[in-house]
């Protein structure tokens, strides 16, 4: 198992107040915020009862040990698992660039052979029950991109605007600007179902379509929120 561990926690913006709050108390202060919007159809917003789209995804880097305490507190004191909350997910990190590098991200943290092991609240990954699909795309073409990953179970995603900084060569190949505005999307799937969606995705909004989309996916150490997938 690797040392550290990204935390990725996906809220309603008008919570990102309190989960920073929450991280700062448990002596979290390298915390990294993107504001993006939810992809979720309207019969899931429904069932989980939330009106407003607008996300704020929070990122973390924390040592695998606490990165199991925290989820467990962000069930047990924030409500991750009430539906509407959000959805909070470890991936494993192979390697942090230096000890700068580690200080920075880990700031106020002890070192992992000083953590204790303990089980998150959530469903425990042990063969990586899940993984999350990351899409880049052109922006403005989430909806096809996400109308292509829904035809393959997809629930929904998040997606995050940014801008790409390929090099010529890629630009030449996929006939776009270096420069061009993107789209990421993250959408949390199930092991056995992610190739579906990503080969729906690129068959649909790939790089011969006007979305251009590219697709890769991380493996899912643990996982709590959006009523556990909304329950499988």
């Amino acid at each position: 198992m690797s040392e550290y561990s990204l935390l990725l926690t996906i809220v309603g913006r008008d919570a990102e107040g309190d989960f920073l709050e929450f991280f700062k108390a448990q002596e979290i202060y390298a915390v990294f915020s993107a504001f993006g919007r939810g992809t979720a159809s309207r019969s899931i917003l429904d069932y989980l009862g939330i009106e407003n789209d607008e996300r704020t995804v929070l990122m973390t880097i924390l040592p695998s040990g606490k990165s199991k305490k925290i989820l467990s507190l962000l069930v047990e004191r924030m409500g991750i698992n009430v539906p509407g909350v959000g959805i909070a997910l470890t991936i494993p990190l192979e390697s942090i660039g230096g000890g700068t590098s580690m200080k920075y991200l880990t700031e106020g943290q002890p070192s992992p052979q000083n953590q204790p092991h303990k089980e998150a609240y959530g469903s425990k990954m042990n063969e990586n029950k899940y993984s999350l699909v990351i899409i880049i795309s052109e922006r403005g073409k989430s909806d096809s991109v996400m109308n292509a990953a829904r035809e393959a179970g997809a629930a929904g995603g998040t997606v995050v605007h940014g801008k790409g900084t390929a090099t010529k060569l890629a630009a030449k190949f996929f006939g776009v600007s270096i420069a061009e505005e993107k789209e990421l999307i993250y959408i949390v799937a199930k092991k056995s179902g992610k190739d579906a969606i990503m080969k729906s995705v690129l068959e649909k909004a790939g790089p011969s379509t006007p979305a251009h989309a590219v697709a890769f996916s991380l493996p899912v150490e643990d996982v709590a929120g959006l009523s556990e997938l909304l329950t499988d």
